[in-house]
């Protein structure tokens, strides 16, 4: 009966080279993904840094427009003060120059008393 029994292979190897093709498979679609991710990334990057600078730039910018702004609203505001003490400073007879003095003088009749 030994050698009349039918050798039967094991379901086994077959099953453990099944899983480890599976296995490379996942594995290479992992890495391939990994790839696209790490192209699309190195892509991305870039475009993240500029729009970074840019916002940087444009914050700088606006910072500086603010602070000119103030500047010059300061000196509008000296500058109106001293026109302002300018104009306090003149006495009436000093807004009238003499010939206009003379000129009123003549046209006023004088009367004797």
């Amino acid at each position: 009966r030994k050698g009349k029994e039918i050798m039967v292979e094991s379901d086994t190897p077959k099953k453990k080279k099944l899983q480890e093709q599976i296995d490379a498979q996942v594995a290479r679609e992992l890495e391939e993904q990994q790839e696209r991710e790490d192209i699309r990334m190195n892509e991305q990057i870039p475009r993240d840094e500029e729009v970074a600078r840019i916002h940087a730039e444009e914050e700088i910018q606006a910072e500086r427009a603010k602070r000119k702004g103030i500047i010059l609203e300061k000196e509008q505001v000296k500058k109106q003060k001293s026109s302002e003490e300018a104009v306090e400073s003149k006495t009436p007879t000093e807004e009238v120059s003499e010939d206009k003095i003379k000129e009123m003088m003549q046209l006023v009749p004088v009367e004797d008393v």
